[in-house]
């Protein structure tokens, strides 16, 4: 009776467990692969974002707020009253701060899926806007589970020191965090944290 059930909740719950491989991710191209990171050239793309403040950015309410402008804005929420796809990754554009008590300004982002990079669809809200995002080359890391801010933070430390003592010149003001998967995908969680490599 027990193997029944269990199985029968495996069945359930097994459509969520993993990555989504329907999901349009964001196009980049792997220029270098090192020990624990990536060096990625991603081209110029639409996305759209919102702009928020959380001393705790990926456990804060600030988080929940900011994703849902912009999941409003796929779910119609916007001039057309238009459905557009979910994509991945949710990227988090993070001013840093010495300040462990201050709030850090963030900008969350959805990409724009393809069929509207060349005319996307314009939100509505006020706090919702279009980010026409350059071309950059960044040094990426990545790793699973469900993250906390002190885990991207840690995570990116650790490509901060590994990518300097290489050679690269980053933009330490700023940095990216990235993350690929719903809140009900169980197993082989991706997570990333990007530093812009400073042009040449």
């Amino acid at each position: 009776m027990f193997a029944h059930i269990f199985l029968a909740s495996i069945l359930i719950i097994s459509p969520v467990l993993g990555q989504n491989d329907d999901i349009e991710v964001a196009p980049y191209e792997v220029v270098e692969t090192k020990a624990s990171y990536e060096v990625r050239d991603y081209p110029a793309r639409k996305w759209v974002s919102t702009d928020n403040a959380a001393k705790d950015i990926h456990g804060g309410i600030e988080h929940s707020v900011s994703f849902d402008r912009l999941f409003q804005y796929i779910s119609g929420n916007n001039v057309n009253n238009t459905k557009i796809d979910m994509t991945s990754p949710v990227t988090f554009f993070i001013q840093r701060s010495d300040d462990p008590e201050a709030e850090q300004e963030f900008t969350m982002s959805f990409y724009i899926p393809a069929v509207h990079q060349d005319d996307p669809i314009q939100p509505q809200a006020e706090n919702v806007y279009i980010e026409d995002r350059a071309g950059f080359r960044v040094v990426a890391t990545e790793f699973g589970g469900f993250a906390s801010s002190e885990d991207f933070e840690m995570a990116a430390q650790d490509l901060y020191e590994s990518a300097t003592a290489d050679g690269f010149d980053l933009i330490t003001e700023t940095y990216y965090n990235a993350g690929y998967d719903s809140p009900y995908t169980i197993f082989n969680r991706r997570n990333e944290a990007w530093f812009v490599v400073r042009a040449v």
